[in-house]
């Protein structure tokens, strides 16, 4: 069309050799308005071990910063709860009021699990990321898994609070790893707990060819929009606030997606959430 006398850019070209990239010029040297040719200068490079410097190079960046992110997060996130068990220890040894003394060893104890749940999410976190986690496939009855949480979380919800299995659930038995599968369901419905503190919290599943899809729904706080754009990120902590890492979901993402599944999250503020996963059958 004559818009322009010369292009330049880098495009990546597949050949018998593989995919590379090139570098193009392309100049104009002549244009035949009457007969629509034009003649071109065409000077093009083979840039594909300089881009692969390049990836390189930002690879290598990008794992700095992730590394030293994930660093000050757990340095942070250690140094909270010893701290409350050093200094509740100190004062343990300097009151001799019973009501006291237990309320210290209280918060110890509390902040004992909290620093253990806190290695226990590291060491999971390691061990997926480096593809090490090893899975223990038995046959697994869906119904009797779910129907033991609920009562077994029972006892953390608020009395303003139901745990509930969907009526009617059609029998299932999966092959599965049975641990790994009710670390995931847990970690649900503890998050529901924390955040709902009227009506239910109902775990569910659904039957379809070829997957499973569970159900986590709760009456809670829900989660805006920008949370649940960030919900699975490791240590982001817009929702998670009251735990002491942000590695939960994290975690629960990474064992779904090695069981070959996915997991999501749908939410309305103020109205609840809807956390869901798949497992193939």
């Amino acid at each position: 069309h004559g818009d322009a006398d010369h292009v330049r850019g880098d495009v990546r070209v597949h050949t018998k050799q593989g995919w590379k990239w090139i570098r193009i010029n392309i100049m104009k040297s002549q244009h035949d308005a009457g007969s629509g040719k034009v003649n071109i200068i065409c000077l093009n490079y083979d840039i594909t071990e300089i881009k692969l410097s390049e990836e390189k190079k930002n690879k290598a960046e990008e794992l700095e910063r992730v590394k030293s992110a994930f660093l000050a997060n757990i340095t942070h996130d250690i140094k909270t709860p010893l701290n409350a068990i050093v200094g509740f220890s100190t004062l343990l040894g300097e009151t001799d009021d019973p009501e006291e003394r237990k309320s210290y060893v209280d918060i110890i104890h509390m902040n004992n699990d909290l620093l253990l749940q806190l290695i226990s999410n590291v060491l999971d976190l390691a061990k997926i990321e480096s593809g090490m986690i090893q899975f223990h496939y038995t046959d697994v009855n869906l119904k009797e898994v779910l129907y033991g949480l609920a009562v077994s979380l029972q006892i953390k919800a608020q009395r303003t609070v139901k745990l509930i299995v969907e009526d009617c659930l059609p029998d299932c038995t999966i092959r599965t790893d049975r641990l790994r599968l009710i670390q995931v369901i847990s970690n649900l419905m503890n998050n529901a707990i924390k955040y709902t503190s009227e009506g239910t919290i109902t775990i569910a599943y659904k039957l379809k060819q070829d997957e499973v899809i569970f159900t986590v729904t709760d009456t809670g706080e829900g989660i805006s929009e920008e949370n649940q754009a960030h919900i699975f990120d490791r240590f982001y902590k817009g929702y998670n606030n009251k735990q002491v890492t942000g590695l939960g979901l994290s975690i629960c993402q990474g064992i779904i997606k090695q069981f070959g599944g996915q997991m999501g999250v749908t939410s309305d503020l103020g109205k609840g959430s809807c956390f869901w996963f798949t497992h193939p059958r």
